[in-house]
């Protein structure tokens, strides 16, 4: 979508603004007058901050969203083509490619971890755990029930290793990691959480 210099100029101003001070302190007053326009002009395109802000971080926030479901839909695949074995390794490889995918929108990430209280993006990670939660363990239902998976974990102990998982992921955006220092993380982290699990439940 085409955006006119006005627009192209708030959410340049609004991006800084907000990468500085967090959604909650940031000043539309400021926004509007570092970017050189009034409040009118500021309304003809966004109704409040929050909007703003939704504008900045939707496109890559939601893509990434897209992924994870995506990426869930491979992995029911697996069931039909008997390769429910590679599992661990199928994840891994998708989460290679979500740190690339956020790293090509750093900023929008950092907006979205760092910088959302207040907006609907404040509970992101949580609601990527939500969702990754219900869809895996629908996944590993119809693995009991062909016989591919030995062991058990609550639901309760499942939501906490996958929200321990994304927060761990996310702490590269935390705290700035060069993208070749976070891909290297990534590899160790998914090493550490793909022994955990193989102690809990094994796929065959």
């Amino acid at each position: 979508m085409t955006i006119s210099e006005t627009q192209r100029k708030i959410l340049e101003v609004g991006k800084k603004e907000f990468l500085d001070k967090g959604f909650k302190d940031a000043s539309l007053r400021k926004i509007v007058a570092e970017a050189g326009f009034t409040k009118g002009a500021f309304y003809g395109y966004y109704p409040d901050k929050a909007a703003l802000f939704e504008a900045l971080v939707s496109e890559a926030a939601d893509g990434l969203v897209s992924m994870f479901k995506n990426a869930q839909e491979a992995h029911f695949e697996l069931i039909s083509d008997d390769k429910t074995a590679n599992s661990r390794e199928l994840s891994t490889e998708y989460l290679r490619y979500f740190i690339n995918y956020v790293y090509d929108n750093f900023e929008e990430f950092k907006l979205v971890i760092c910088c959302s209280e207040g907006t609907k993006y404040a509970n992101y990670i949580h609601d990527l755990v939500e969702l990754d939660v219900e869809r895996t363990e629908k996944y590993y239902q119809m693995l009991r029930e062909k016989g591919k998976i030995e062991g058990t974990v609550s639901h309760e102990l499942h939501h906490m290793i996958t929200s321990a998982y994304f927060t761990a992921a996310f702490e590269t955006v935390v705290h700035d990691m060069p993208r070749e220092q976070a891909l290297g993380y990534i590899e160790e982290l998914a090493i550490f959480f793909n022994s955990g699990w193989d102690g809990l439940l094994r796929l065959l």
